[in-house]
């Protein structure tokens, strides 16, 4: 009975849990409510220029945070996909994956509406576009996944990973060709966890190892590959 209870304390304690129960509840939440409700809330949370600018005006950190949680279309797929976050989790602990994952959804977001705004600057976007709806999980989960394919254990579940990230590809990159905000914000999340996954591999020790999975550190030079 002690080791079910530990292992379910650990699991409760996993950040990757939390995020994977709450896109699962999510996915009846959004298709209980009203629609108009579901459409303020998308409104609300949604990552475009329109809310992140400064308060008063906008709301940067509550959008930036609600967003990654809000799906805007096949929301069965994203609690999946989410689940590649506990590969990081285990890889680089507790802290540092909410850190890393965190910081590449701000990074390629920050990036892409900065693309969005010169364009709209440059004449090549009409200014509706600093409005439009963008919100979803995507950019943390691809993330995750890029880290999951280069430093997840067993080997063998990189393979996984990988074989998930082919299936989703054409849709995450439709539209890369016309420079398609949301492509171009994959392509980014994915590099900032091939990033996370190379900094790893040349030494980045885990943080919280022990507290979150029961087990010692390990450092990166060693057994993990």
């Amino acid at each position: 009975m002690r080791p079910t209870r530990a292992s379910l304390r650990r699991l409760i304690r996993n950040p990757a849990s939390w995020y994977v129960a709450v896109l699962t509840a999510m996915w009846p939440v959004l298709r209980l409510l009203p629609p108009e409700q579901v459409s303020a809330l998308r409104e609300w949370a949604s990552t475009n220029l329109d809310n992140l600018r400064p308060w008063p005006s906008g709301h940067p950190v509550e959008s930036l945070a609600v967003s990654v949680f809000v799906p805007q279309s096949t929301l069965w797929v994203w609690p999946l996909f989410a689940l590649s976050v506990f590969a990081v989790v285990s890889v680089l602990g507790a802290r540092r994956a909410v850190a890393a994952l965190a910081l590449a959804h701000v990074a390629a977001t920050g990036l892409t509406e900065g693309l969005v705004w010169w364009r709209i600057e440059h004449g090549s976007l009409p200014a509706a576009e600093a409005h439009v709806l963008d919100t979803g999980p995507s950019y943390v989960v691809v993330a995750a996944l890029a880290v999951a394919i280069g430093r997840a254990r067993p080997v063998w579940s990189r393979a996984v990973w990988l074989v998930l990230l082919a299936v989703a590809a054409p849709d995450l990159l439709s539209g890369i060709g016309d420079g398609e905000v949301s492509a171009v914000g994959h392509v980014l999340a994915f590099t900032a966890g091939l990033a996370v996954a190379g900094a790893h591999r040349l030494g980045l020790r885990p943080v919280a190892h022990r507290a979150v999975l029961g087990a010692p550190p390990v450092t990166a030079g060693g057994a993990r590959r």
